[in-house]
């Protein structure tokens, strides 16, 4: 099957496809051919660089510590999708494709991967929870589920890759990553949970993982034409390939 499947990928490109491009030509296959070259490559220095030992995965599921108590609970929220991982990780077999951390525990970096679209300004029941507070609050949540100790964590972070004029034009890639936000946001979140009976408990975890999570973590904006470019001043072949890849991704993504 996979034969098939390779022919009718490559006929996106010759007019005779049957299915739109952007099945292929979207970010999520490029942070995942990324994350591949970087595994490959682990002798370099680079925020997306891979310690010894250590894999990826692409879509994975982070825990969340607010997830519901019972059916119907306003103020739950399931797990997070992340575009990508790298680290000290393992998926679990049964189930959906949920990460949980393995020892040495001394990586655990988690990109979400954009094009044209923004940063989740919220969720459905929760509209002020926005994307980079949920997913550093649901990384702390797997660090907490794991018992592992922060402070032995050499690499920690969470990094956005979006092109680069998105960047430098849309204000909210700049605001959600601030680490005085992500406080606020995340500690405004825990408070909702004041009148109920495992309030003390998510305080705790607050206080006992998730603030020094934050402090010790690494919140990146990496515009993909960056990432291009080092992985072109070590492997000028495969970084010229990326960037065809990339151009017919910002063609066939870009907005009408």
């Amino acid at each position: 099957m996979l034969d098939i499947i390779s022919v009718l990928l490559n006929n996106l490109d010759t007019g005779k496809g049957h299915m739109p491009s952007s099945i292929l030509y979207n970010e999520g296959w490029l942070v995942r051919v990324i994350m591949y070259w970087f595994s490959k490559n682990k002798a370099i220095e680079h925020p997306l660089a891979f310690q010894p030992g250590t894999d990826w995965f692409s879509e994975g599921l982070l825990s969340s510590k607010f997830l519901p108590q019972y059916h119907g609970d306003e103020l739950a929220e399931s797990y997070t999708h992340a575009d990508g991982i790298i680290g000290d990780i393992a998926v679990r077999k049964a189930g959906k494709a949920d990460v949980f951390l393995v020892g040495p525990f001394k990586q655990f970096i988690v990109l979400e991967a954009k094009l044209f679209s923004k940063l989740s300004s919220g969720t459905t029941r929760i509209p002020g929870y926005n994307q980079v507070a949920r997913s550093i609050a649901c990384m702390a949540s797997v660090i907490s589920n794991g018992r592992c100790p922060v402070e032995g964590f050499d690499m920690l972070g969470f990094y956005v890759l979006a092109p680069e004029k998105e960047i430098e034009s849309e204000p909210t890639f700049y605001a959600f990553m601030e680490k005085e936000s992500v406080y606020r946001t995340v500690l405004s979140r825990v408070e909702l949970y004041k009148d109920r009976s495992n309030y003390l408990e998510k305080r705790k975890w607050f206080e006992e993982y998730f603030e020094p999570i934050l402090k010790k973590i690494d919140l990146l904006l990496i515009s993909w034409e960056e990432v291009l470019f080092d992985i072109k001043h070590y492997d000028n072949e495969t970084g010229q390939k990326l960037g065809r890849f990339y151009s017919r991704c910002l063609a066939v993504n870009k907005p009408l």
